[in-house]
């Protein structure tokens, strides 16, 4: 009987803050296609968007007005990123430019071309340099002066690359499980191992000392193991199974336990070192992305054409775009949430 109590006092109180919450954004950035990406910057004061139009956009968070626009000659982007100085800005698109550019004029500091579309694009930490790898399997680091740092190639139906947490490795991971290790100061390849499940591989997600990773696969299964950096151990330290293809993975800030989310619906916390499910929200389509708050109190994620914030697995806030969320962020202290959609707009929501 307490137990059915507590069940109907719980639908209640999510029924009550979905009924208080407001519909409407406090914030719309319209836009002429579907939004890619955005970001607020570092003291939050601007919003960076990027679209498929071809255009890298820069807004007042106060009050959406359009700062600066940036052109990419029509081709639909793929990242966009700023820098920390709050004035500087890196985006990259389809046909593989690169460009360094003023938030504040939109004009175009430094320009790179790739050849391939980019899939991964990082600011070393000190910013002084950049990294992207290409679906072709091309790879660079410039200096944000335009020097070329190191080069790299390699075959295969790449899904993801990054730098290594100290900055002195490039990795790149492909559809049948094959990483491929580079050296940056010599360019030269120094491993290539497979992981050890037999699927086709979506991506990976290293741990902040790169002693384990995390990877996910189209049959629903998500394994961790420990790795040296060369290889990883074949036996792993856990291993737990959506019930359809992953779409990511994360670690916890302490990595005692890391997020997935998946086209089954749902997004589950799990035990790193066991596999244990801790915590699970279901949705009513295939979830596209999840993130924890700053203190993992609470989850944000975006399925169809929703945006969700769980605490715990009652729904605190739900949100709604014209068409599907490509993607959320919370703010600093978790009071708003960004999101953007194929609906061609970024919004604020207020929490």
């Amino acid at each position: 009987m307490q137990k059915f109590i507590a069940v109907i006092l719980a639908l209640l109180l999510a029924t009550w803050t979905l009924s208080a919450q407001s519909d409407e954004a406090s914030l719309t950035l319209e836009h002429d296609e579907g939004v890619v990406t955005a970001s607020w910057n570092m003291d939050e004061s601007q919003i960076l968007t990027a679209d498929e139009a071809g255009f890298v956009q820069v807004w007042s968070a106060e009050d959406g007005e359009k700062l600066t626009t940036i052109d990419h000659n029509g081709n639909p982007l793929t990242h966009a990123l700023w820098f920390s100085d709050n004035i500087s800005v890196l985006s990259a698109d389809e046909s593989g430019l690169i460009q360094y550019a003023s938030s504040e004029t939109g004009d175009i500091l430094q320009s790179w071309e790739i050849d391939g579309m980019p899939v991964a694009l990082e600011l070393s930490d000190d910013e002084s340099s950049i990294f992207v790898f290409t679906s072709a399997g091309n790879g660079a680091i410039w200096t944000t002066d335009g020097k070329e740092i190191v080069a790299v190639s390699r075959s295969g139906a790449i899904r993801g690359a990054d730098l290594s947490a100290d900055e002195t490795q490039i990795r790149s991971w492909s559809e049948d499980g094959r990483v491929v290790v580079w050296d940056i100061a010599t360019g030269e390849s120094v491993a290539t191992y497979s992981l050890p499940h037999r699927g086709m591989l979506l991506g990976v997600e290293f741990n902040s000392d790169d002693s384990r990773v995390l990877a996910w696969y189209t049959d629903g299964s998500v394994f961790a193991y420990e790795t040296d950096g060369v290889s990883v151990v074949n036996r792993p330290i856990s291993s737990v199974r959506h019930r359809s293809f992953v779409q990511q993975a994360i670690w916890s800030n302490d990595e005692s336990s890391y997020m997935s989310w998946a086209g089954d619906d749902t997004v589950h916390v799990w035990e790193t070192e066991t596999g244990r499910s801790e915590q699970v929200v279901r949705h009513e389509d295939w979830v596209v992305g999840a993130e924890w708050n700053m203190n993992e109190s609470r989850i944000l994620s975006w399925s169809h054409i929703y945006v969700n914030v769980w605490n715990s697995i009652i729904r605190q806030d739900r949100f709604e775009h014209d068409n599907l969320v490509r993607g959320a962020i919370w703010n600093s202290d978790a009071t708003q949430v960004l999101s953007w959609s194929w609906d061609g707009t970024a919004r604020v929501w207020d929490l």
